[in-house]
């Protein structure tokens, strides 16, 4: 480095300015001092006792000494004043640092996710090519021709293939048009291949919703094909496929039917943020999870009813069952809303789901026993 580059040193300290007039007083004091002795005396002042010359000098830099106190405070004042913008200012960075690490990992979520479903759109898409190839409809040229397409990168395609060749799978049919469980659970191996794909695709609505903030990645699965294949299984699984999919204790599923009949009053234990499907019905149902307060359960002649009272209306379920102490019910308002429950005495507990995955867990409690 060139000396023509090098900063010029200074000759003075760079003081506080207020520092710099207390050493200008203090000088001129001082200096008032010597002049002040000089004129009454000089060196004769000595002369007098220590008393007489301790007095003398404590009033005297007593001034000096209360200026520099006032001095002090204000510059510690300043300090302190520095010491908290800077602090502030690290406090902000942190929160700034804090929120990129946020949405680092978040990225990475959602990065990750985006594998994980491009793994599990080639597996479910497999799972309803072989449902598809099952029905033995297409001739083998025609279905060789579609599982290249699949393998091509395609994964879509056989979903999109089911919704466009079954009405029971379109927004204007859905909840209306049956057929759907013959298709899905019609035989052992197609009630296989569907309870495999229920079970990866929940988890990929776990997965979506553990790494979405404004439900963008959500709705982006749940208007997919697959996702609406989704909710047509769900719209017609039938108890027993729920029992091995949706249950979280299966094995509640064995044993003596319990009683379920009663008035059963319902207390949202846990639930994800709600939203209504970005696909259909919109306004149709309320936004709450935990607008359904009552459900009640009576016997109309050998088969069992139920109805949940909301905020909006009363629907009823569309299929009932029980087995051991599985409680099995499905309404279509027209979507499918799924609740599976463990009945235990008076009490019970599970979690209700719908196409968009589980929205929320629930204990209930019988009020009163209908006979």
């Amino acid at each position: 480095m060139s000396r023509d580059s090098e900063p010029p040193k200074r000759l003075l300290p760079d003081w506080d300015p207020r520092i710099w007039g207390g050493v200008l007083l203090t000088a001129l004091w001082i200096l008032g001092g010597i002049v002040y002795i000089a004129s009454a005396g000089g060196w004769e002042f000595f002369s007098h006792d220590a008393d007489t010359i301790g007095g003398f000098l404590e009033g005297f830099f007593a001034p000096v000494a209360f200026l520099w106190l006032v001095l002090g405070l204000f510059v510690q004042q300043e300090e302190i004043a520095r010491n908290r913008d800077e602090m502030e200012r690290s406090n902000l960075l942190s929160e700034q640092q804090a929120r990129a690490m946020e949405e680092a990992a978040l990225t990475a979520r959602q990065q990750a996710f985006f594998l994980i479903a491009d793994n599990v759109r080639r597996q479910t898409g497999n799972l309803l090519g072989a449902m598809l190839a099952s029905e033995g409809n297409a001739p083998d040229e025609e279905m060789e021709r579609r599982w290249l397409t699949h393998a091509a990168g395609d994964y879509e395609f056989f979903p999109r293939l089911l919704v466009e060749r079954y009405e029971m799978l379109r927004d204007e049919h859905f909840g209306v048009v049956n057929g759907g469980e013959s298709l899905f659970f019609g035989t052992p191996n197609r009630k296989g291949l569907t309870e495999e794909y229920i079970r990866s695709f929940r988890r990929l609505l776990r997965q979506a919703r553990e790494c979405d903030q404004d439900f963008s990645i959500l709705a982006t699965v749940l208007q997919a094909p697959h996702g609406v294949v989704y909710s047509g299984m769900l719209q017609h699984m039938p108890a027993e496929s729920a029992w091995v999919t949706l249950l979280q204790d299966p094995g509640s599923a064995s044993g003596p039917d319990a009683d379920v009949v009663g008035r059963w009053h319902v207390d949202v234990m846990e639930g994800v943020r709600w939203e209504v499907s970005t696909r259909r019905v919109e306004g149709e149902i309320a936004t709450d999870p935990a607008a359904a307060r009552v459900i009640t359960l009576a016997r109309d002649g050998d088969r069992l009813v139920a109805t949940a009272q909301s905020q909006l209306a009363s629907p009823q379920a569309e299929t009932v069952a029980v087995r051991g102490r599985a409680l099995f019910l499905r309404f279509l308002v027209p979507f499918p809303i799924l609740m599976t429950a463990v009945v235990d005495g008076e009490r019970m507990h599970g979690h209700t789901e719908t196409g968009q995955g589980e929205i929320f867990r629930f204990a209930a409690t019988r009020s009163n026993q209908e006979q």
